[in-house]
């Protein structure tokens, strides 16, 4: 019900949640009582409220971490002109949008919501955390997730994905081309911190994209040196409340793939 605008009916829901249609409704009509749904009396379809948005701002507000990575965010945006995107690492199993930024010297400009979801096999953001695990831990992570060909240009193989992982596991960064959206290219790096156990952990992910009629793959490829000194940064001030416990999740509880 997050994606996309409009309301959705029952029927949509239940083929969605791939439930039959009792489920649905009762799912439906617990999230009515607790006010996260909305249901239209005229069409007898349904909306999320804005409660749930309040509460994922209160969570952020909590780690203060909007307030310890705008600035750094909102530079690198300005400095390369382009779209600049945190993600946060949750349950050791996905990559999560929570902030964005898109440099003012440009027009033309991506769409920062134009997906919600970060498919790791085809997104820098998702390849630069991957490349923070071991082999057997990624593909552990991408069986479980899945693996998707979004575009023409996806790399599904096994192969070519550790290839890329390799890459920017010595790099320090990920690229993505046209791999994930057609006319777009990222540049990823992963946000190292020690967590309190002493582990150091990939916390999050710091992307830059830019429409592919603007920068080639080389072109993302030299903005890789603004964006680490970024992530660097936001690793030096990331929030203790922001150190999410699930952080190093995939390392622990993920089973190496045989």
């Amino acid at each position: 019900m997050s994606e996309g605008e409009g309301l959705w009916s029952l029927a949509d829901i239940s083929r969605r949640l791939d439930v039959n249609k009792a489920i649905a409704l009762r799912l439906i009509d617990e999230l009515k009582a607790m006010g996260f749904v909305y249901s239209d009396d005229a069409t007898g379809c349904y909306m999320l409220t804005y409660k749930l948005s309040n509460l994922g701002l209160r969570k952020l507000a909590q780690t203060r971490l909007l307030d310890q990575s705008s600035g750094v965010l909102r530079e690198l945006a300005n400095d390369t002109g382009e779209l600049v995107r945190l993600g946060v690492v949750e349950f050791g199993t996905r990559v999560t949008w929570v902030l964005a930024f898109v440099g003012e010297r440009r027009t033309l400009h991506i769409d920062p919501n134009y997906r919600l979801d970060v498919q790791l096999n085809t997104h820098a953001a998702g390849k630069a955390w991957l490349a923070t695990l071991s082999r057997e831990q990624a593909w552990a992570v991408l069986t479980e997730t899945g693996i998707a060909k979004c575009t023409e240009f996806s790399k599904t193989k096994r192969s070519e994905i550790e290839a890329d992982l390799e890459q920017a596991r010595r790099t320090g960064y990920a690229l993505s081309f046209e791999e994930n959206e057609l006319g777009v290219g990222a540049v990823a790096a992963p946000i190292m911190v020690n967590l309190a156990s002493g582990e150091r952990a990939c916390v999050g992910v710091v992307s830059i994209a830019s429409p592919t009629t603007r920068m080639q793959a080389k072109d993302l490829e030299k903005l890789a040196p603004a964006l680490l000194k970024g992530v660097s940064k936001l690793s030096d001030i990331w929030p203790i409340g922001a150190r999410f416990s699930q952080a190093p999740v995939a390392q622990t509880l993920i089973p190496p793939a045989n």
